[in-house]
This record gives structure tokens, C-alpha cells and sequence, in this order.
């Protein structure tokens, strides 16, 4: 019975036993579909002599993934070759392994290939990023290749050996090619965004900014690109992108979802948070290990806070969080078959190896698609206030239209109603400017009669024109009575003077005028007009004796100050005369309503008068 079970058990071990020789035959270039057997130095000192007396147990299919381990791994390969090619390139599809030698047995001794991350491009026997060996086999005969491997990240990667030829014709999908396009669409996104930060000057788009760069680092990083620049030393300390990414996304996602509005007791946390990240980032700089795993926690930690948070504020009413979850369940598949494969729980494939960049390419593409439709309904919020405005504001213009149009009816009202009381006015004035001149010259009319029975005496001429000059304002106010306020001196002055050189028929006299185009006030025309009377009449009297008698009156305006001067050329007088008679009196009242009048009287090859006052209102008609 036991041979039996013995026999059958072999027999499935048989039937379901994968081989695992690689046979490298003509028909294919490529040969990636085989297994590989492993095993874990632990020592970190053993050699290829110790290796090759060791028994490979572990075996596991081409595409492996080991998971972190602090050890040195050995890889076997046992190749059987049925071609008629001897060169092969081998290439492990990975860039970040510290230690990467190749053991191959040739005419009985063992070769060494050394490669690893820190030797530069230059130094390489394959100019390629990918850690890459060239290695020769016996044509129809079957050997084993063996690998050493280290390095401080997870132990994963895919073993591909291709036709020497093939391999330098690059017929192969290549990574590097996919991180380029990678590349490309993202600095793209970058630019754009930077645009929107110039425009708009916001937190959101920022934080989006800075988001969309450190993927662009974290990119370079896990693509080996930095090899081809012989930067590659730098790989641990830009494993801080990851770190600033976090951070970012965190700043980014409170502000679009609007935690402070909808969650506000998890605003500060999520915030305290991005801190950490940052904190986990500057570590960096430092120390790669224990940083960069307590990272891939901290990272798949955040995103199962922030998805449970966006669909809880999306049922809280802000509907636009919705494209935030499918972002972010987008990159979140994607990210937990990356962690699982580097846990060595998935095995290594383009989905596990390369989904987290086309998982972050398009939640950067639907996070652009966001930012976008914000700053899109920004602009629709903005033009819709200012057609609300522009509504407002016709509105308001219409009521304003109706309102000037019934103000001005009132005013044509008013103003028709203020014409008619003006017209009356006016009438009502001219009615008694002629009735006082009329009275004035039935007062003078009546002195002459009164005179004419006194024959060759002139005893009621003084009187005549102190009235006839009085009477001629009225006159003159007759013309034009639309402006009793301030009185035209000029032409008013020189039609008084004229009615008084008219009394004297029997003398010669001329008046020589220097009288500015000026105005004064009514009341100070009048007082101006008795003492030109008064002055003018005693330069005739006093000069009776003369055939030509010359007057000279000037009348001048500096700033308020009005000064009025007239002389005669005449013989003179005495002063002491005309200090007790009724002209000096009048002048002295008359020159009191003048305000800060002051005149004086002076005799030098005739009579100088001098007047002076300050005219408060002084309008100049050009």
C-alpha cells in the first residue's frame, strides 16, 4: 500500500512539476517566462564556491517579489542552450540594487560581472539604467548562472535574457520609454497649474503646484533616470518626495473638500498631519531605513482617511467631492497592489511594478480636470455677480431716469414759476426806479423855478447836482435792471461827471479819465458818486477864474483795495474853506459807508484828492 501511495505521489509531482531549465532555443529573442530558484545569505559573506555546493529549495516563477529582508539573495538560473547564438545580455529590470553580480561558469572557471547602483554609466559593461550583464553560453550544453543581489529597498524585479543582437536594437517595450511619456504629461500638468497660481493666486492651487513637482521628483526617482545623469547616489534622499507628496496632497485635499466647512474638528489633525509628512521628508537627509517603510504606511493610512472623509462630505452637500473619492480609489487600487507586490505578498508584473505612476498620471489628470472646473465656476460665479450687477445697475439707472425726469419736470415747474416772479420783479423794480427818478427830477425841476426868480445867482446849483447825480444811478439802473448788485463804473461814473460839467454852460471844462472795465457794489456806488460830485464841483467853483479847466480822475484796483484819485490843474483853495461847508460833510458821511476808507486832500499846483477802501466783492467783466 505505501509503495502505492509512493508511486502516485510521484507521479502528480511529475505531471504538475514546472520546468524549471530555461531552454534558449531560435524561434524566440526574448526569454523573461521561467523560474528561478533562490536562497538567503543571511551571513552577507557567502562566495560563489560556497553557493554552488548549496542546495536551491526556494524556487518561485520569473517576475519575483521577496518582500524586505536585511541579506544578501542568491538567484539561480539553470540554462540550456539549443541555439546557435552563444551572446546573451541579461538584465534584471531594475535599477536600485546597491550589489547586482553575475556568476557564469566558462571553460571550467567562474567570471564575475560586478554592476550595482552606485557604479555610473560609463563604468557599466551595458550602457543601460537597468542593472544588465553580458554573459556567454556553450552552444548544446546546459549550465547554471547565478546572481547576487543587495539592496536597502524590497527584493523584487524580473530577470530577462535577450539575444545580444535584439537587445541593441532596443525592439522591446522599455521603461524608460513609459516613464518619459510619464514625464512628459506631468510637467505638462505642471505648467498649466503654474499658470492658474500666477492668475489666481490661491492656496488650492499652490499646494496643487507643489503636489504636481514633488511627483515629478518621485517619478525621476523610481524611473532610474537619474543613472543616465550619474545621480544615482542621490536616489535615497529624493525617497523625501514621497514624504512632501503626502504632504501636499493632504494641504490640497483640505482645501478642495473644504474641511474647515464640513469637518471642521478634523481640520487641525488632518493639517498637524501634513506636518508629520514633512517631518518623515527632512528625515530623509538623513537616514533611508526605517523612514522609508514607516512612509509606505504613513502613506496607506492617509489615503484610507481621506477616502472615508471626501464620500462623508460628498453626503454632507458638497457634490463636487465625488470626483475627489474617484481619484483617489483610482490611486489607491493601484498604490495597495505597489505595497503588496513590495511586501512579497503579489508577484512583480507591469500592473504591480508600473500602476502606481499610471495611478498617480491619472489622479494628477483628474485633479487638473478639478482645479480646472473650479477655476471655471470661479469665473461663472464672477460673471454671473456682474450680470447680477449690470441687472442692478439698469435697474437702478431706469429708476434713476424716471426719478431725473420728475425732478426735472419739477424744476421746469419751479424755474417757470422763479422766470415769472423774476419778470415781475423786474417790472416792479423799474416801476420804482422811474418813479424816484421821476420824483428826483420834479425836485429839481421845482429848485428851478425857485431859482429863477433870483436873477444872475446860482444859489440851488449845488443842491441840483448833488440830486441829478443821485437821480442818474436810477437812470442808469433803468437801462438795465437785471443787475442791481454791482454797478459798471466805468460808464456809469463818466455819465454822472458829464451831468455835472453840463450845469457850468458858461466854462470849458475837460475831463481826462484813467477808469479801469470794473464793478463795484451798489451802496458803494452811490457813496462814490456824492463825493465824486461834491470833489468835481469844487475844482469848478474854486477854479472860476480860468478859461480851461482840466480834471483828471483815476480809478484803480489793487487786489480789495479801491483807490480813487482826482486833480485839478487849477490855482487851488483854501482847505480850510471847505471844512465848514455842506460838501466836506457829505464826503466825511458818505466816505464812512466805504469800509476802511480813508481819503485825504492835499494842494500842490492844484487840489489832490485821495481816495482809498477795501471793495469786498470785485468781479472784472473782460
Amino acid at each position: 500500500m505505501l509503495k502505492i501511495i509512493t508511486v502516485f505521489h510521484l507521479f502528480f509531482i511529475i505531471l504538475f512539476a514546472n520546468n524549471s531549465t530555461l531552454i534558449i532555443n531560435n524561434k524566440i529573442p526574448i526569454y523573461d517566462d521561467f523560474e528561478i530558484y533562490y536562497i538567503k545569505d543571511y551571513s552577507k559573506s557567502l562566495s560563489i564556491k560556497d553557493i554552488e555546493k548549496k542546495e536551491f529549495n526556494n524556487f518561485i516563477k520569473n517576475g519575483f517579489s521577496l518582500g524586505y529582508s536585511n541579506n544578501t539573495t542568491w538567484i539561480k538560473i539553470d540554462i540550456s542552450n539549443k541555439s546557435n547564438k552563444k551572446n546573451f545580455i541579461l538584465t534584471l529590470n531594475e535599477t536600485f540594487y546597491e550589489k547586482a553580480n553575475l556568476y557564469y561558469k566558462k571553460d571550467g572557471k567562474w567570471i564575475k560581472k560586478e554592476n550595482g547602483l552606485l557604479t555610473y554609466i560609463d563604468k557599466r559593461e551595458v550602457s543601460y539604467n537597468k542593472l544588465s550583464f553580458i554573459f556567454d553560453l556553450v552552444q548544446n550544453e546546459s549550465s547554471s548562472i547565478y546572481l547576487e543581489i543587495y539592496g536597502k529597498y524590497s527584493y523584487f524585479g524580473k530577470i530577462i535574457i535577450y539575444d545580444d543582437t535584439y537587445f541593441k536594437q532596443k525592439n522591446f517595450f522599455d521603461s524608460n520609454n513609459f516613464y518619459i511619456f510619464i514625464l512628459g504629461i506631468t510637467f505638462v500638468i505642471l505648467f498649466f497649474t503654474i499658470g492658474l497660481c500666477l492668475t489666481l493666486k490661491e492656496k488650492i492651487y499652490y499646494y496643487y503646484a507643489s503636489y504636481i513637482f514633488f511627483n515629478i521628483i518621485f517619478l525621476i526617482k523610481i524611473s532610474g533616470i537619474l543613472t543616465y545623469l550619474d545621480l544615482q547616489k542621490y536616489i535615497y534622499v529624493l525617497n523625501m518626495s514621497g514624504a512632501y507628496l503626502g504632504a501636499f496632497l493632504i494641504l490640497f485635499s483640505i482645501e478642495y473638500l473644504e474641511i474647515k466647512t464640513y469637518l471642521k474638528k478634523y481640520y487641525s489633525a488632518l493639517r498637524l498631519s501634513s506636518l508629520l509628512y514633512f517631518f518623515i521628508g527632512f528625515m530623509f537627509f538623513f537616514q533611508y531605513e526605517p523612514w522609508n517603510r514607516i512612509l509606505n504606511s504613513a502613506s496607506l493610512l492617509i489615503t484610507l482617511v481621506l477616502l472615508p472623509l471626501s464620500i462623508y462630505i460628498y453626503y454632507k452637500g458638497n457634490k463636487k467631492s465625488i470626483y475627489y473619492t474617484f481619484a483617489q480609489i483610482i490611486f489607491f487600487i493601484f498604490a495597495i497592489l505597489f505595497l503588496l507586490m513590495i511586501a512579497g505578498v503579489l508577484e512583480y508584473n507591469n500592473y504591480t511594478r508600473y500602476g502606481i505612476a499610471i495611478g498617480s498620471t491619472l489622479e494628477n489628470l483628474i485633479f487638473l480636470i478639478l482645479i480646472i472646473k473650479r477655476y471655471d465656476d470661479l469665473k461663472e460665479s464672477q460673471l454671473k455677480a456682474q450680470n447680477e450687477l449690470l441687472t442692478i445697475k439698469n435697474s437702478q439707472e431706469e429708476l434713476l431716469k424716471k426719478e431725473v425726469e420728475a425732478r426735472t419736470k419739477e424744476l421746469l415747474i419751479a424755474n417757470n414759476r422763479l422766470s415769472d416772479l423774476v419778470e415781475e420783479r423786474e417790472l416792479l423794480l423799474k416801476e420804482i426806479l422811474h418813479r424816484v427818478k421821476n420824483n428826483f427830477h420834479m425836485i429839481i425841476g421845482m429848485l428851478w423855478f425857485e431859482e429863477q426868480k433870483h436873477k444872475d445867482t446860482n444859489i440851488f446849483s449845488d443842491l441840483t447836482n448833488r440830486l441829478k447825480s443821485m437821480s442818474k444811478i436810477h437812470e442808469y439802473l433803468l437801462k438795465d435792471s437785471s443787475n442791481i448788485k454791482d454797478i459798471d463804473v466805468k460808464s456809469y461814473f463818466k455819465e454822472v461827471i458829464q451831468t455835472i460839467v453840463d450845469t457850468y454852460t458858461n466854462k470849458k471844462v475837460d475831463i481826462i479819465y484813467s477808469i479801469p472795465d470794473l464793478q463795484i457794489k451798489f451802496d458803494n456806488a452811490i457813496s462814490l458818486t456824492i463825493i465824486i460830485n461834491e470833489i468835481v464841483n469844487n475844482c469848478v467853483k474854486h477854479n472860476d477864474s480860468l478859461d480851461n479847466i482840466k480834471i483828471f480822475i483815476t480809478l484803480e484796483k489793487n487786489d480789495e483795495i479801491v483807490h480813487l484819485q482826482i486833480r485839478d490843474k487849477g490855482k487851488g483853495f483854501d482847505i480850510n474853506q471847505i471844512n465848514e461847508g455842506l460838501g466836506l460833510k457829505l464826503i466825511k458821511d458818505y466816505a464812512k459807508k466805504l469800509k476802511n476808507s480813508t481819503y485825504n486832500f492835499s494842494i500842490d499846483e492844484g487840489m489832490l484828492f485821495n481816495l482809498e477802501y477795501k471793495e469786498e466783492i470785485w468781479n472784472i467783466n473782460f
